[in-house]
């Protein structure tokens, strides 16, 4: 028996003697839960929804997979972050038992908050949106697809009131430095991130929010020799932060065009709340560097609809439709530049989403995309990410979920994509998968444990059909 297998037994024999022997600390306001999940599939790997915004809990390798967490933290009193000093922490410690064994911490912070402020560090997860019926959490860029990234977050704590604007007007903002700490083609880089939102109170019952989410990749030492180490200093900080041209300290790519690899959304919602149900409209549109925020592309969204029913004991409490186009890249309406150096005009070149020369890695964490899962697969060379391979597609996505009764509760996805891999190497023909998920939950408080059992299936008109099935079990103190 390999090291792996041992260690992985060990870690399953802890949590079980967790399970017996935690219902006592759990008096003390600290939320505990302990799970193991089982996972099946017809073909070599798991199936997409299987895999997708797991948080980079599961390694899509093999047939068979089992997953043990546990999952303990301490979590703000209700309010009292707004209006006084709080603290919580968290974690998520994950071991798989499949094709390939591994024990990871999926999540460990430690927060403190003060009037509605917070400083945070570690790997933590990010709130889920619309019932988590969506591909990517309604923004392109931010879903939960990946493993945290370990960073310092220093941001508000949801929306806050500015001085003169009464209720009309609200904000949030964030702003993160983080570590990307993978093996990777720059080795040693940094993931800087930044958001600002604004909801708008036009009345009671309707509310416009408006937000831009902005992420560089920066510094890191290339494993390309004539390349080597990127400007890492605290004037070229700035440089990176504020997506200004690099200066003769960076290549001559970043001179002419910006620092690092810059990408990010404009992000828009309308919400119109009714007397039986609440409606919300959202765009998530990309941007690359300078193209994109001028909304050249602006053929490129995710649009989505979502409708939650306020009965929680209807059988449809939830609704979402998502389409995605990514195709267009700028290639379209594309302006023209002078070049200098020929004397001529010269088009400015198309999108690469989520991809970069000099970051080859792409915008990708521990082998999986950062951005919306739908961008895939991504591409492995000698054990480290080479960046997207499909990164061009248009994409419709279904989302409902209800409750059978008041402990019987269930969700279903289905996602229809047609890729047609980058404009670099585009796929010939292009990739047809339709990808369906149907989960049922039985969570009762009278009954000890909670109860899962999923099924999902694959249809890629390249790849072929795979059909998995997922069952659960869990305990929460």
């Amino acid at each position: 028996m390999n090291n792996n297998k041992i260690s992985s037994y060990k870690f399953l024999l802890i949590l079980i003697l967790l399970f017996l022997f935690l219902p006592s600390i759990s008096q003390n306001n600290i939320r505990i839960t302990i799970s193991n999940t089982s996972y099946a599939a017809t073909d070599s790997l798991l199936t997409f929804w299987f895999i997708s915004n797991q948080n980079g809990k599961i390694k899509p390798e093999g047939s068979f997979l089992n997953i043990t967490e546990l999952e303990i933290g301490k979590y703000y009193k209700t309010d009292s972050a707004q209006k006084k000093l709080d603290y919580s922490w968290g974690s998520n410690f994950v071991g798989g038992l499949g094709e390939t064994n591994y024990l990871q911490i999926n999540s460990v912070f430690l927060a403190l908050s003060y009037q509605g402020w917070e400083i945070k560090g570690g790997r933590f997860y990010d709130e889920i949106k619309y019932s988590g019926l969506s591909t990517t959490n309604g923004n392109l860029a931010r879903s939960q697809n990946s493993i945290p990234v370990p960073k310092i977050r220093f941001s508000t704590l949801g929306y806050k009131n500015l001085p003169f604007f009464k209720n009309w007007f609200r904000f949030k903002a964030e702003y993160d430095e983080g570590f990307l700490t993978d093996s990777r083609y720059v080795d040693g880089a940094h993931l800087h991130h930044k958001s600002l939102y604004g909801e708008f109170s036009i009345s009671q019952s309707w509310k416009i929010y408006l937000g831009f989410e902005h992420y560089v990749m920066w510094g890191g030492t290339s494993r390309n020799e004539k390349i080597g180490k990127l400007p890492d200093d605290w004037c070229s900080y700035w440089r990176y932060v504020f997506a200004l041209p690099g200066n003769d300290k960076f290549l001559e790519t970043d001179k002419k065009n910006v620092s690092g690899n810059q990408l990010g959304t404009y992000q828009f919602e309308v919400v119109k709340d009714f007397e039986k149900l609440k409606s919300t409209f959202y765009l998530s549109h990309p941007w690359e560097d300078n193209s994109g925020l001028n909304w050249r592309n602006w053929r490129d969204n995710l649009l989505g609809f979502h409708i939650n029913f306020k009965n929680e004991n209807k059988i449809v409490t939830d609704i979402l439709y998502e389409f995605t186009n990514t195709r267009n890249q700028s290639l379209k309406d594309s302006l023209y530049n002078w070049d200098e150096e020929t004397g001529k005009w010269r088009r400015n070149e198309v999108d690469n989403y989520y991809n970069h020369g000099i970051y080859r890695s792409g915008f990708t964490y521990q082998q999986q995309v950062m951005s919306s899962p739908l961008f895939f697969p991504v591409t492995i060379t000698d054990g480290i990410s080479m960046g997207i391979r499909s990164n061009r597609f248009v994409s419709h996505h279904l989302g409902i979920a209800g409750n059978l009764s008041s402990f019987f509760f269930w969700k279903g996805l289905i996602t229809f994509s047609r890729h047609s891999g980058t404009y670099g190497k585009p796929y010939e023909p292009a990739q047809n998968q339709i990808s369906g998920l149907i989960d049922f939950m039985y969570i009762n408080p009278e009954f000890p444990l909670d109860l899962g059992f999923s099924i999902a299936a694959d249809d890629n008109s390249v790849l072929g059909k795979n059909l998995g099935f997922r069952f659960s079990i869990s305990k929460n103190w």
